[in-house]
């Protein structure tokens, strides 16, 4: 005679809730394998152990009842194995998107350090920078957060191809014979390695050593004169002038801090 198990000895021995195998039973997903007609006891043989561990494994993959009802009506093993590889790359592909969530959030850490540590050099310093693809929208004006429009543009754009705006974005100028800024463009790096098709939307900031300095809202214009009388002073002809925005407080919205950065035409001072 078949040794058979009761629903009490099948909860602890599989770890699965009492109320989880009358729930399967009264869907018709899993039926004991004989019920006691006086006590009503429901008991289960060892080869239905396996059946449990199946539905575990399912539910786990957010198989919904109805696709429950549908693998143990048919049970056909081919179905089933058919049905746990399209829930495999359904894992596979959330596990990706948490994957891209964690490296998100440490880029944020990372990029929220670093502007933090640009911010505190209050002097005009001298950086490289390899030579950079970003992504450009253009930009008629700035200032009291009116760039953040135009972000939101180029996010769209952006998306609108199928890629996605990293945290390194900024504002690219054009330096006129009066050494005037004027914006001209919204620009921001991809994610990752991804690249856009549309090169009318790409620019190349060039690879070389920068004049660089950073600001904050309180001393934006003393800042800004600074660097542009360095420039004037040592007769440098500017081959770009961009600035970076800064990651230092993200709910103080009237406040804002970027880093300027000046490529120089190659001289015996600079090497751009």
């Amino acid at each position: 005679m078949q040794h058979l198990f009761s629903i009490g000895e099948v909860s602890k021995m599989k770890d699965i809730t009492i109320k989880a195998l009358r729930y399967y039973h009264k869907m018709g997903i899993l039926i004991p394998k004989n019920i006691d007609e006086t006590t009503g006891y429901r008991y289960y043989s060892i080869d239905q152990f396996i059946h449990i561990d199946i539905i575990k494994s399912c539910r786990e993959l957010n198989t919904s009842i109805v696709e429950l009802q549908d693998i143990f009506k048919n049970c056909d093993t081919n179905e089933l194995l058919a049905f746990l590889q399209l829930k495999k790359y359904e894992a596979e592909e959330k596990i990706k998107k948490m994957q891209e969530v964690i490296k998100t959030i440490d880029n944020l850490n990372m990029k929220v350090e670093t502007s933090k540590e640009i911010l505190i050099n209050d002097e005009i310093s001298i950086q490289f920078f390899e030579q950079r693809s970003v992504v450009v929208a253009p930009c008629n004006e700035v200032g009291s957060l009116q760039e953040l429009l135009y972000y939101s543009d180029l996010e769209k754009s952006i998306q609108d191809k199928g890629g996605k705006m990293s945290l390194e974005r900024g504002i690219l100028y054009n330096v006129n014979a009066e050494s005037y800024v004027v914006p001209m463009y919204v620009f921001s790096k991809l994610q990752g390695n991804a690249t856009l098709k549309a090169a009318h939307n790409t620019k190349i900031l060039p690879k070389g050593k920068y004049l660089t300095i950073a600001y904050s809202k309180e001393n934006e214009e003393e800042r800004r004169n600074k660097i542009i009388k360095y420039v004037k002073d040592n007769n440098l002809k500017v081959k770009s002038f961009i600035e970076v925005e800064l990651y230092n407080d993200f709910f103080n919205t009237e406040s804002y801090s970027c880093q300027i950065q000046i490529c120089i035409e190659k001289n015996e001072t600079f090497d751009c």
